[in-house]
């Protein structure tokens, strides 16, 4: 695989503060645009309810059960250690799964407004995924706020 180009299985775009460059998978680099009003609206609501601070958000569009994300873990160097993350869903449901790093996965099924909070601590000690499916599902649009460590003030 080295050296290959893997598209991403579904859309994704990036939104934050100046400079906050994402890199992941020391393979894909997002660099945000400038916060809209919603995001930037929908950043404070759910930093004033969490009590987290987030820097940027990443967009992604789960347009069929084919578009989706493997086991993985939120902990990107830039992102700092033990980050807080923010997952809203909007759209249509998919199954979410969340599993101890060596343990067995926990379902959720995230409906059009729902709030994922993963704590500080769970990215080192939890893999979290959306699976394929073969069912029909509607368009998901996922959006996960983080911290990040560098940027503009």
């Amino acid at each position: 695989m080295l050296g290959k180009t893997i598209p991403v299985p579904r859309l994704e775009c990036i939104y934050g503060d100046a400079g906050c460059d994402y890199l992941y998978s020391n393979s894909v680099f997002l660099k945000p645009l400038t916060w809209t009003d919603n995001l930037a609206n929908l950043r404070d609501r759910i930093t004033a309810l969490t009590g987290y601070k987030f820097r940027i958000v990443i967009g992604n569009q789960y347009r069929t059960g084919t578009d989706s994300i493997g086991w993985h873990a939120d902990n990107e160097p830039s992102m700092g250690s033990n980050p807080a993350i923010a997952s809203l869903s909007l759209g249509g449901v998919r199954k979410f799964q969340i599993k101890p790093r060596n343990g067995k996965p926990t379902d959720f099924w995230l409906e059009h407004g729902s709030l994922l909070v993963m704590h500080p601590g769970c990215q080192s000690t939890h893999l979290h995924q959306v699976p394929k499916t073969n069912k029909i599902v509607s368009t998901r649009i996922n959006l996960t706020f983080r911290p990040h460590t560098g940027g503009e003030r």
